[in-house]
């Protein structure tokens, strides 16, 4: 049987997904303003990196102080002392974490009060401290959109699909228009939480325009999210009786975030 030490390095090593050059170039460019003469650490990256790769040719131009990654303290891992104090250091914090590690990496960077651009599994969201930056509108999602995921170079340099966004608190260019509802509440066609009170929706076309009670919605609704038309309350297990997943008709379901629309007349 191997062991625990053994099968966390397994699960690391085939966490390991390479981001693209171009996937790297078409963020960070909405960003430029933000990284003008500033130290840029890539501290999950080594010199080969997408993204040093990226940041040596802005500073090639003149246009940030300096780029540091981690292979340049020999490999450390982000979370060793020597890597610790280049983060406390640095002005920004940019790179694509082991998704294995996304909840350590976060708590780190909310730990140091860091500002950052990183790239993370859609189902973070759900980590208690990230949803609750998020919930609070300290930290949201980049200029990509959601739908399709990302396309990662692997290990054995074949390419990977994975449902990936890019996570930031740096201002940029792109917010979410308000939704347009068309659909009025009809206590017949929305299902009740069996252990919440609550509705279930499904979809955000599904969303009621004259329903001004408590909300349950895909993760996939932060992505239409406006802060001036709807409050996030929490997750499911914060509102559900058993602090557990929402059921509908017996079955419990994926998590949802639980919202109201704001103002509600």
């Amino acid at each position: 049987m191997l062991s625990k030490k053994l099968l966390r390095a397994k699960r690391v090593k085939n966490d390991e997904f390479y981001t693209r050059y171009e996937d790297v170039k078409a963020e960070c460019d909405n960003y430029r303003s933000h990284f003008f003469n500033k130290i840029i650490y890539c501290n999950c990256d080594t010199a080969d990196s997408a993204f040093v790769r990226y940041f040596r040719e802005l500073k090639a131009k003149g246009l940030i102080r300096d780029v540091w990654f981690s292979g340049g303290l020999g490999g450390a891992d982000f979370r060793s002392s020597e890597s610790i104090e280049r983060l406390k250091q640095a002005d920004l914090i940019i790179t694509n974490p082991p998704f294995s590690l996304f909840r350590e990496f976060m708590d780190l960077l909310i730990k140091y009060d860091k500002t950052f651009l990183v790239i993370g599994n859609k189902n973070a969201v759900a980590y208690r401290n990230l949803f609750t930056q998020i919930k609070n509108n300290k930290i949201w999602f980049g200029v990509r959109r959601w739908t399709g995921g990302m396309s990662f170079v692997t290990s054995d340099n074949s390419i990977k699909d994975v449902p990936a966004i890019w996570f930031t608190n740096l201002e940029h260019s792109f917010h979410p228009a308000p939704l347009r509802l068309k659909k009025s509440f009809n206590h017949l066609e929305y299902e009740q939480y069996e252990n919440a009170d609550a509705i279930n929706i499904n979809r955000t076309t599904d969303i009621p325009n004259d329903y001004c009670g408590v909300m349950g919605v895909p993760i996939s609704f932060l992505e239409k999210y406006n802060s001036k038309q709807f409050e996030i309350l929490g997750l499911d297990k914060d509102f559900t009786y058993d602090k557990g997943a929402g059921i509908v008709n017996g079955q419990r379901i994926y998590t949802r975030i639980f919202i109201r629309k704001s103002p509600c007349e």
